[in-house]
């Protein structure tokens, strides 16, 4: 069953690696820029937080714990 269930790729790793300057520190004028994708990159991470910790706990209560 777990085999069905599509690997996730979260927005907001890939672009952290989009924000990283060249000598490794965030681009804080890139950020501000692309605030939206941002916003909605942490909300998508937030959402699938969520939705993860909500899975764990139904198999926890499924295996008596």
């Amino acid at each position: 069953a777990l085999g069905t269930v599509p690997e996730k790729r979260l927005r907001l790793v890939e672009l952290a690696r989009e924000l990283i300057g060249p000598k490794g520190e965030i681009d804080l004028a890139l950020c501000v820029a692309r605030r939206a994708e941002v916003d909605q990159a942490i909300q998508e991470a937030e959402a699938y937080s969520k939705e993860t910790a909500w899975v764990l706990g139904a198999l926890d209560r499924l295996l008596g714990r």
